[in-house]
């Protein structure tokens, strides 16, 4: 079983608590890969993002023996080989049905949920880790979308949340589904059965909202 970090956004940079985490959670470093959102368009919307994030590890002596990108500029096969051989995952941000779909086209979904490394999860790449995706119009999706996912971990979450403004539609479906409102430079790490949350963190239930972190 690997170790899922589930991440919203750090708008800053990685602060003193999550660099110190990823310390102590990447142990090996010899690959890094970026797993794009969208695999066939604006490459160079990917690669922006992919030196973006590794600067982020860079700036805080995190490095990486080597570190690519992985999308639609691979085949199946190069794609499952390279996430397969990675010491670190990172699932970007993007659209998040978009970036399923592009999972199960290049045959990905069970290379990750079968990986014994580090896999972590950026805002849409979060929301994809659950046994069960919960995609809103309040988190920037075009619609709602709520369908089954990766199943590496049985947490949905609401990335880029902010408590004075929860949305009627995020209430509402806290009514069927416990969702944990992930703000940004937030963390939830699940490995071995375990749970733990850095940060601010909610958990929504049947509309009642309460922080865990």
């Amino acid at each position: 079983m690997g170790t899922y970090i589930l991440t919203s956004m750090f708008p800053k940079g990685f602060n003193d608590e999550i660099s110190e985490l990823f310390r102590q959670r990447i142990i090996k470093r010899k690959r890094f890969a970026f797993v794009a959102s969208e695999f066939e368009k604006v490459p160079e919307k990917t690669d922006y993002y992919f030196g973006f994030f590794l600067k982020m590890f860079e700036e805080k002596n995190i490095h990486f023996e080597d570190a690519y990108v992985v999308d639609g500029r691979m085949t199946a096969k190069e794609a499952q080989d390279a996430v397969a051989k990675a010491d670190a995952v990172w699932l970007s941000g993007g659209d998040t049905p978009t970036q399923f779909n592009y999972l199960r086209e290049y045959g990905l979904c069970n290379v990750i949920k079968s990986h014994d490394g580090v896999i972590i999860g950026m805002s849409a790449g979060s929301i994809n880790l659950a046994c069960t995706a919960i995609c809103t119009v309040s988190c920037g999706h075009d619609r709602q979308e709520i369908y089954s996912a990766l199943g590496c971990v049985d947490i949905s979450v609401e990335p880029h949340f902010v408590r004075s403004a929860v949305s009627d539609e995020v209430t509402e479906l806290s009514d069927k589904y416990v969702i944990y409102g992930l703000c940004d430079d937030s963390v939830i790490v699940c490995t071995d059965g375990k749970t733990e949350f850095f940060g601010e963190i909610y958990r929504l239930s049947r509309g009642n909202i309460e922080r865990v972190q």
